[in-house]
C-alpha cells in the first residue's frame, strides 16, 4: 500500500526552539492491492500480467488500485473480469514492461496515479 505522509509544522510561542516546536502529521493511504478471481488466477494464469496479459516471469510487481477503483467493496472484485474475488483472492501482478519505473504507481484499472 502506498502511503503519503503530510507534515505541517507550527511554532508555539513563535519561537523555533526544540521544546516549543510542535507538528501535526497526517498519513494518507491511497492504493489497494489488486486481486484476481479464482478463474483469472487459476493455474499459470496467475503468472500473467493483469494489464497486458504477458508472462510476468520473476519480475512480478504487485498491481495496485487507486482510491476510486479500490473503494469499498470494489476492491474485492477481479481486476480482469470484474467478478467477486471471494476467498480465492490471488494477487494481481504486472510484467516488467507495465511495472517499470513509475508505471507501477498507476492504477491497473483506470491508469490514474495512485498517490492520491
Amino acid at each position: 500500500m502506498l502511503c503519503v505522509l503530510f507534515l505541517s509544522f507550527t511554532f508555539k510561542n513563535h519561537e523555533p526552539k526544540g521544546a516549543y516546536f510542535g507538528s501535526n502529521s497526517h498519513i494518507i493511504c491511497a492504493g489497494v492491492k489488486a486481486q484476481l478471481c479464482g478463474d483469472c488466477g487459476f493455474g499459470n494464469k496467475k503468472d500473467n500480467c493483469a494489464k497486458c496479459g504477458k508472462w510476468v516471469a520473476s519480475s512480478g510487481v504487485q498491481a495496485m488500485l487507486c482510491s476510486d477503483c479500490g473503494f469499498g467493496n470494489k476492491k474485492d472484485n477481479c481486476v480482469k473480469c470484474g467478478k467477486w474475488v471471494a476467498s480465492s483472492g490471488v494477487k494481481a501482478q504486472l510484467c516488467s514492461d507495465c511495472g517499470f519505473g513509475n508505471k507501477k504507481d498507476n492504477c491497473v484499472k483506470c491508469n490514474k496515479w495512485i498517490g492520491g
